[in-house]
């Protein structure tokens, strides 16, 4: 482990203590080797960047790339400018924008060894410092591509970034994009992290700035939002990128890495610590996001998972809400599961539960007679039927909810926007058993973050935050009952899992899917299920692979 390693466990350990902290030392050693593996596998290599070079395109953008610069330091400088003339596509520009004092000569005398030897490369002295936004911005004004990318003076470009954006434009006319990232330190081969993104999710956007780098945006669309704005600094592209996903018609994702994050003392890729005044500046970005949507809520830091927030909505208090319980097993057994559920609901109104399947103990549950074989999907239908409330909340009984389950899924339910809304199930020994299911060809419906310890952040913090997803179990689901009804309920030939799959996919045109890692219920046994007629029902879906859920591991 290298020193700089060191000094961030040890800053960890600080705020979060010992169990944490060896979560996170494990997490992290688990996804560099992964990254390095993934990036030694997927890099583009030189035959394929000669071939990109002879493309022709119908469309050909121009890209302004915008470097602010500030107090650069030389080295970093010449590979972040090597690497943008490094591209497989030729129609760039690159923009030096220097908000140093005017003693601080190395930007300058670093920029010239490159701008006598290409025009496309300029160099503009500002004078004085207008801070981050303002470089950025003035870059911007002074720039003449249709499309403006993004790069830190000591940060750098893959050799086919702007390639892959040029074709995504002709393609499907994106006005916003932005790609996976790597983090590095030292040589660009030191690889210490690869993140692979989700398409575009707000939900998701909401609680992390996963969008962060490689960030290319048309000119257009840039100047309608205001660009980049002071008061937001340290956060001032994740403000960026809130605001373009507001106004942008088209926003892609590109599913390649084509930033490379430098690593140093002083960088926030070094940890937040180094720069704390960023996280206020995201919550004031988080903040005047949602209200310009109308919606209310609280934006709380997450301990162990800087840089990430979890939103606490607002529920109105007259919305009513059934919960279904498809039962199987003893009178005993029935017995303990439904007083345990009455006593975490039992502070809320306008509840009332439906079982099916089982038994007549309380006249608290409605219970409706079941003496077919077990079918998760047909019994939910049922207790669906049987009830006018505004939300349902199914449950299969081999899961069993913990906390305020009902409150962390409510709000998320009650959005337009959202399809379902589930959370995170967990192993008996406090393990991660599911955090939403992927879509993928071997598997066909692969639980995320099987395995995870319940106190890790997870892979893009997706056990601390809130996240767009496609698919989650019928078992430990919420959903608005008008949007159930019309969609015609559960598929009865499949099971829990891919019941509540199904589900979520008639649904996600309606909106997107939501797990809310806060909501959390323990799986206390498993059931065998066959998801051959989901496979054959989503064979082209499966064969592409999940959308919001890009496992490195």
């Amino acid at each position: 482990m290298k020193l700089r390693d060191i000094l961030r466990a040890y800053g960890y350990f600080k705020k979060n203590g010992i169990r944490d902290t060896i979560s996170k030392i494990r997490e992290t050693m688990l996804y560099r080797k992964a990254g390095k593996i993934y990036m030694a596998e997927n890099s583009a290599d030189p035959a394929e960047l000669s071939a990109q070079r002879k493309r022709r395109f119908v469309k050909s953008p121009r890209f302004s790339v915008v470097v602010p610069l500030y107090n650069s330091d030389p080295d970093f400088l010449s590979s972040a400018i090597q690497s943008v003339i490094a591209q497989s596509y030729e129609k760039w520009e690159l923009i030096l924008i220097d908000g140093s004092s005017l003693s601080e000569k190395s930007a300058e005398e670093t920029a010239e060894k490159y701008t006598d030897s290409d025009s496309r490369i300029r160099y503009r002295r500002l004078g004085s410092n207008l801070g981050i936004s303002g470089n950025t911005d003035y870059g911007v004004s002074v720039s003449s591509g249709e499309y403006v990318a993004f790069l830190d003076h000591d940060d750098i470009l893959m050799p086919d970034a702007l390639f892959r954006a040029a074709i995504e434009i002709e393609r499907t006319g994106a006005d916003f994009l932005y790609s996976d990232e790597m983090s590095f330190s030292g040589d660009p081969s030191d690889i210490s992290s690869v993140t692979l993104k989700p398409d575009f999710g707000e939900y998701t956007l909401r609680g992390i700035n996963y969008i962060g780098h490689l960030c290319i945006v048309k000119r257009q669309l840039y100047d309608a939002v205001g660009g980049l704005r002071k008061g937001f600094e340290g956060s001032q592209d994740y403000d960026l990128a809130l605001r373009l996903s507001e106004k942008a018609e088209k926003t892609v994702h590109l599913p390649y890495v084509l930033y490379g994050w430098r690593i140093h003392r002083g960088s926030v890729s070094m940890g937040i610590e180094a720069k704390s005044y960023c996280l206020e500046s995201a919550k004031k970005a988080i903040s005047e996001h949602i209200e310009k949507r109308g919606i209310k809520a609280e934006i709380w830091d997450v301990p162990g998972a800087e840089s990430a927030y979890r939103l606490v909505y607002e529920l109105p208090e007259d919305v009513s809400v059934c919960i279904v319980v498809c039962f199987e097993g003893s009178e005993r057994r029935y017995d303990k599961y439904i007083n345990d559920i009455l006593d975490l609901v039992c502070e809320r109104r306008n509840v009332e539960i439906i079982s099916v399947g089982g038994y007549d103990v309380t006249d608290e549950v409605k219970n409706i007679e079941y003496t077919g074989e077990y079918s998760f999907t047909a019994m939910a239908n049922i207790g669906a039927r049987n009830t006018d409330a505004d939300c349902l909340m199914f449950l299969d009984s081999c899961v069993m909810p913990r906390g305020d389950f009902l409150g962390e899924l409510l709000p998320y339910c009650l959005f337009d926007d959202v399809g379902c809304a589930g959370g995170v199930l967990l192993s008996k020994y406090g393990k991660t058993a599911a955090c939403g299911y992927a879509l993928d060809s071997y598997e066909i419906l692969k639980p995320y973050l099987k395995g995870i310890g319940a106190g890790a952040s997870g892979y893009m913090r997706g056990l601390k935050t809130a996240h767009n997803v496609s698919c989650m179990s019928g078992g430990f689901l919420m959903v608005r009952r008008r949007d159930f009804i019309t969609v015609g309920g559960f598929d009865e030939r499949l099971g829990t899992v891919s019941g509540g799959a199904d589900l979520c996919l008639r649904l996600i045109n309606r909106g997107g899917n939501v797990i809310n890692p806060y909501a959390r219920a323990v799986v206390l046994n498993r059931r065998y299920e066959d998801f051959s007629v989901f496979a054959e029902k989503y064979e082209d879906l499966t064969e592409q692979g999940d959308p919001y859920i890009r496992e490195i591991l």
